[in-house]
């Protein structure tokens, strides 16, 4: 249900001298305008005022080898859907949306739905909803229940939901897991349901230790039946992790489109006055967006975006974005060595193993960002619930250990226990 509230390029060898890789890959120009603006009926209910408007669509950039443009800046899930925000981010020219079974228990996807149908012009959104399968026949099954929830017969992109993190309980084991982005069995599905026109095209939503993501990327390039992949992927990941940046090479020269996610989310909160941000005109947020967008390899941007302020800043840096240059990339990357992040996303378990614990400490202090920063109090308490036992027991563990052999020195000593006082 639709709440009705008031709530609120750059070449590759510049990149390593500002300490991160990017992708120049030959023939594949970056692609970054805007779209002319369309005259059409504004459809505001909240402002009724039903006259004909021009809209004005967000940059965009081709999805892979789908061939189809989606704006650089995808409005993420963070709680139920409102009218007043998703109208603000029609006008605000965003045309992707991202949903799933899981977001609000569901109520997300039904009220993206609802919004959609009232407004009549689903066509011009990019729709991506996921689900957590563990059989190709069961992706098939899962697909009807998302459109019966969405209310509408068909998606621009389906998803398999958080492959490769173990807390989501999937039964396959974890070869399996790493191949499903070459089987056979898999693709088969994926094409049963791309031929049936109940979606155009089909992907993952990859979650997991860098280890984990690097083979599902090498894995989805040799299947050759992944449309598209979300990931978790900030400029420190990439500088840091020569493997994981050439992974995302191999995928992108295999026309598999990449969206990231969580680009800022290990950045600790900054001061508005960086004075390189300044100067551009840019906060901290939005110049960490431009650095994600610089790197040419990246379609769009799924951000949560629960507020207009967020909204209309996140909008701002996308309709306004120029490649950044060196100087401004390392100002971006000073922001990742500071101390004080929130959870790793270079994570590749050394953590955990130095601690000499089984406990998933990165996810959990992900979850406890969930809580902190995003509100989402109940989701970040069913996902540390539905770690198994081992998983959320860091008793004994040598924290201090797993601080100094964390990329991102994390303290985990500080962050678990406000994670146990807020999600046990």
């Amino acid at each position: 249900m639709v709440r009705d509230d008031g709530r609120d390029g750059i070449s590759r060898r510049d990149f390593v001298v500002a300490g991160m890789t990017a992708a120049a890959v030959a023939g594949l120009p970056l692609v970054a305008k805007a779209d002319p603006p369309k005259d059409e009926d504004e459809g505001d209910e909240e402002e009724g005022k039903g006259e004909t408007k021009k809209r004005e669509v967000l940059p965009t950039r081709v999805l892979g080898k789908t061939g189809e443009k989606v704006t650089i800046l995808n409005i993420g899930a963070t709680g139920e859907v409102t009218r007043r925000l998703m109208n603000a981010a029609d006008k605000a020219g965003i045309r992707m949306l991202d949903t799933a079974d899981c977001y609000v228990k569901g109520k997300h996807e039904s009220g993206l739905g609802e919004w959609l149908n009232k407004s009549g012009r689903r066509k011009e959104f990019f729709v991506v909803s996921k689900d957590h399968p563990n059989t190709p026949d069961e992706w098939v099954e899962q697909l009807d229940k998302r459109l019966k929830n969405f209310q509408n017969d068909y998606l621009d992109l389906f998803f398999i939901h958080g492959l490769g993190e173990p807390k989501i309980g999937y039964k396959m084991t974890e070869e399996e897991v790493l191949n499903v982005a070459k089987s056979k069995e898999w693709a088969a599905a994926a094409e049963k349901m791309k031929k049936s026109g109940k979606t155009r095209f089909v992907g993952i939503a990859l979650h997991g230790e860098i280890p984990v993501r690097c083979q599902i990327l090498k894995n989805a390039a040799e299947g050759g039946w992944v449309d598209a992949i979300m990931l978790m992927y900030d400029p420190q990941t990439v500088r840091e992790h020569d493997d994981f940046n050439k992974a995302l090479d191999i995928a992108h020269k295999a026309g598999v489109g990449l969206i990231a996610m969580k680009t800022m989310r290990t950045v600790k909160t900054v001061e508005e006055d960086v004075p390189k941000f300044k100067e551009m005109g840019l906060s901290p947020h939005q110049a960490v967006l431009q650095a994600v967008w610089t790197d040419e390899r990246f379609a769009s941007i799924c951000s949560a975006i629960n507020n207009l302020k967020i909204l209309k800043e996140n909008a701002s840096a996308a309709r306004n974005f120029k490649p950044l240059k060196k100087d401004k990339m390392a100002a971006v990357l000073e922001m990742y060595d500071r101390p004080g992040r929130r959870f790793c996303a270079a994570c590749d378990g050394r953590c955990h193993r130095a601690a000499g614990t089984d406990a998933a400490l990165n996810d959990i202090v992900r979850y406890l960002s969930y809580y902190e920063l995003d509100g989402c109090r109940e989701k970040a308490r069913d996902l540390f619930a539905s770690l198994p036992e081992h998983r959320r027991d860091w008793r004994g563990a040598d924290l201090a250990a797993a601080s100094k052999a964390c990329v991102s020195k994390l303290d985990f000593e500080t962050l678990l226990t406000r994670a146990q006082a807020k999600l046990a």
